[in-house]
Formats: structure tokens, C-alpha cells, sequence
């Protein structure tokens, strides 16, 4: 229940290798490549599920009710106000790090794809990786009536048939996964990272939640990486899973298993910068010179989204985020939670926190209606902020909220005050914007 608070739906470590040969290592370079100064946009864990896997029934009313503050019902209206917003901005290249699906579904996948068709019609590249719940996930279901029904999963192949345009682009992929690189200018090289751990064949498992970079990866890795210096080109490193601990009580099956090692790689050959998604909330943090920037889901809150900057001195991040509610204006015939979008999705998510705290505080036999209010809005307000990485306060404003009537409740609760001290106040980095040096 309490881990909710990051992801919802996790599972299990599954152990899972793939071996069907597709590895390339050709010299040829990305149609980007000619470009001196360039922009994308990135995106993470979308969590869609194609509206043809369900109705308004009772299966799907659970799943909703389980779904951490995911919106699953307007998400097509989302992902076009997404599109128009690209189609305006132009950038040559969208990015997704993970997640692209609610669990895997392949009807998920390919109406995914066809959202978003009109980036590749305007010559907008789309480059994705897969994250945990999208290959071989055993979670794969469509929800009608109050029955779920198993539906077709993704395979490694069916996500680059689905998804092309980075195995189309790559000047080389990993032998044994998903991973590819990218030379997009002279001046830098995109090295996406398979983190996953998925089996071979079809699956009756929950998807694990951890994550690790695979042997024979890690040794392509420092291949790219060492092409990259000779050719004088600065790697940018994209992954769903994450480098550092950004969360002190939620980190198991976030962090990378074999993190220690994949720094230490990293480091040596002098990247700079590493985005990431997979907890679902905004933060920038650094280590040693070393900085990973995780986005924010797309599907929570207020849509975020990273803008991405390059020239040949400069790396700039920006979070951005998609106003649906300013979409839909003037256009006739949406459901009336559209108009309202913006509202309907932040109740959703502090609905979400509230009802934790309102879980914690009866449990402990609390039942008076004016304490779990007092507790449920702190813990809704304060999980809104970490997760929209508006929790820069300082030491001072920390002391006063420790003193709210709301945080004392909650902090009789082990779990809850551990988490609360953690995401009251950040204090590594801006976690809104970000350039290189």
C-alpha cells in the first residue's frame, strides 16, 4: 500500500534474459547528424491503455481505483494536446524513457504509435525504450463489464516493429537488448539504455520492478563511449530506470541493481548528464560531476514533459508541462472532464495521497473526520509538490510544516515520517531546469 506513493502497480525482481540478434555496428550517421543545434522533447512513463481494452465497468472501475493517480480514461485527448504542442514546437526528435504502456499490451503499443503518427508525418523522429511494464508483461489485460481478459503482449521484436524510427536511426544496437545509440550531431552521441528485466516468451508475471544494464551491455556501452571521445562527441545517456536514489525510503527496484558499476563507467569517460524516469516524479540530482534528471510521468498531474536543448557548448533541460484544458478550448464534443482537465487531473492525484493518509490514520484508530482530513490534506499537498519537483524549501520552511498539525499526525507513523522528512525539501538541485556548465 505505502508504496504507492512513487509507482503503484510493482512488482517483483523477474530475471529475464534475450538473445535474438539483431546487433548492428555501422558507420552510418543519424539524418540528424547535419544539424549544428537541435531540440527534443522527452517524455516518460505514459502508462497508455488503448480505450478499445475497456468500457466504464466494473473491472475498469477498480483498476482506476488502483492506478496511483494515473489518469486512464483521457488519455488519447492528452497524448493529441501532446502532439499539437510538438507539431508547434518542432523539435527534430521525440524521446520516451519507458513505460509507454499501462502493462504491455500490444493493441496499447500500436495505438500508441498511431497518437503520435503525425510527429513522423512532419519529420519529427520518435525514439523510445521500453520500461518494465511493457515487454512479455503477464499484467496484460483489457477490462469490459467486471471481467479482465488477457490480452496480446509485447515482445522485444513486436516494440521495434512498433517503434522503429530508433533501430531505423542507430549507428549500432546491443547485441542482447533494446539498447541503441545515436549520433544525432558532430558534437553528440544518445546511448539509450535497455535497464529491464523481462523473460523470452509470453509471461503469466507480474513485471519486475528493478532494473539492471546487462554484461554484454555494459561492454557495448564502452564501446560507445569510447567511439564517442575519439570522435570528440559528449554522450547523453537515456534509461527508464534510475542511476542515483532519489527517493531515501523508496528506492528498492528504482535504482539500478548494478548502479555502483554503470557510474563508475560513465564517470570515466566523462558523461555529463543521464535522464531517466520510473518513480514517476521530478527531480534533478548530482553526484560528483555526474547528473540524472528524471522526468515526470506524463499520465500524473500536470503533464510534464523535459525540453531538451543542444548546441555545440551547451546542454539545457527545461520541465514543461501540457495544459489539456487550454487544448480542448473551442472544440465541441469532448467529454466534460476535458474542458476540466486540468482540475479533473490534479483531484486525481491528491485523491490518491489523501486516501493513503486517511489508510494509515484508521488503521491506527483514528476515525474523528476532522483529523483525517487534517492528516490526508498535508500528505496530498506535500506529495503533489515532490512529484511536480516543487520541493526546493528552505530549512526554515521545512521547521514551520514540521509543526503543522497535519505533518504531527502523520509522523507517528514510521513509514510516513521517513518519507515525509525526505521529500520536505530537496536539497540537491533545482529540480525545474538544468544546463550544463
Amino acid at each position: 500500500m505505502k508504496k504507492r506513493l512513487l509507482t503503484g502497480l510493482v512488482g517483483l525482481a523477474l530475471a529475464g534474459g534475450i538473445f535474438w540478434g539483431f546487433h548492428n555496428n555501422h558507420s552510418a550517421e543519424n539524418p540528424l547528424a547535419q544539424t549544428k543545434e537541435q531540440t527534443f522533447m522527452l517524455l516518460t512513463d505514459v502508462h497508455f491503455l488503448a480505450p478499445e481494452l475497456h468500457d466504464t465497468g466494473k473491472a475498469f472501475t477498480f483498476i482506476k481505483a488502483t492506478a496511483a493517480g494515473k489518469d486512464l480514461e483521457y488519455q488519447t485527448q492528452s497524448l493529441q494536446a501532446f502532439v499539437a504542442e510538438a507539431l508547434a514546437t518542432k523539435p527534430q526528435g521525440v524521446i520516451i524513457t519507458g513505460d509507454l504502456t499501462l502493462n504491455g499490451e500490444k493493441i496499447s503499443g500500436e495505438q500508441l504509435a498511431k497518437e503520435l503518427a503525425p510527429l513522423k508525418e512532419q519529420g519529427i523522429a520518435l525514439y523510445c525504450l521500453p520500461g518494465n511494464h511493457d515487454l512479455y508483461d503477464g499484467w496484460a489485460r483489457s477490462f469490459h463489464g467486471d471481467k479482465q481478459a488477457k490480452t496480446a503482449q509485447i515482445s522485444p521484436e513486436d516494440f521495434k516493429k512498433i517503434f522503429p524510427d530508433g533501430y531505423k536511426d542507430a549507428r549500432s544496437t546491443a547485441p542482447d537488448d533494446l539498447s541503441y545509440a545515436l549520433s544525432v550531431s558532430p558534437d553528440y552521441r544518445f546511448v539509450l539504455l535497455d535497464s529491464n528485466h523481462y523473460p523470452m516468451t509470453e509471461s503469466r508475471a507480474q513485471p519486475a520492478t528493478g532494473g539492471s544494464i546487462r554484461d554484454s551491455t555494459m561492454t557495448w556501452l564502452e564501446t560507445q563511449l569510447k567511439e564517442a571521445q575519439q570522435n570528440h562527441q559528449q554522450t547523453l545517456v537515456f534509461l527508464h530506470h534510475n542511476l542515483l536514489q532519489h527517493n531515501d525510503t523508496v528506492n528498492q527496484g528504482y535504482v539500478l541493481d548494478n548502479a555502483a558499476e554503470v557510474k563508475k563507467l560513465l564517470k570515466d569517460y566523462g558523461v555529463k548528464v543521464v535522464f531517466s524516469g520510473h518513480i514517476h516524479a521530478q527531480d534533478i540530482m548530482a553526484e560528483d560531476d555526474l547528473t540524472e534528471i528524471v522526468t515526470s510521468s506524463y499520465n500524473i498531474i500536470d503533464h510534464g514533459y523535459g525540453l531538451l536543448k543542444l548546441n555545440d557548448s551547451q546542454v539545457a533541460y527545461d520541465r514543461k508541462t501540457i495544459s489539456v484544458s487550454n487544448w480542448a478550448k473551442g472544440k465541441p464534443g469532448l467529454p466534460a472532464e476535458v474542458y476540466q482537465h486540468d482540475t479533473y487531473l490534479k483531484d486525481l492525484f491528491l485523491n490518491d495521497g489523501e486516501r493513503l493518509a486517511y489508510e494509515t490514520l484508521l488503521n491506527q484508530g483514528i476515525t474523528d473526520k476532522e483529523t483525517l482530513e487534517t492528516g490526508a490534506d498535508f500528505l496530498g499537498q506535500v506529495n503533489l509538490d515532490f512529484f511536480q519537483g516543487n520541493d526546493g524549501r528552505t530549512t526554515t520552511e521545512v521547521a514551520e510544516l514540521k509543526k503543522d498539525p497535519g505533518y504531527q499526525l502523520l509522523a507517528q507513523d514510521k513509514f510516513l515520517k521517513d518519507y515525509l522528512d525526505g521529500v520536505l525539501q530537496d536539497k540537491n538541485l533545482a529540480d525545474q531546469h538544468w544546463h550544463s556548465k
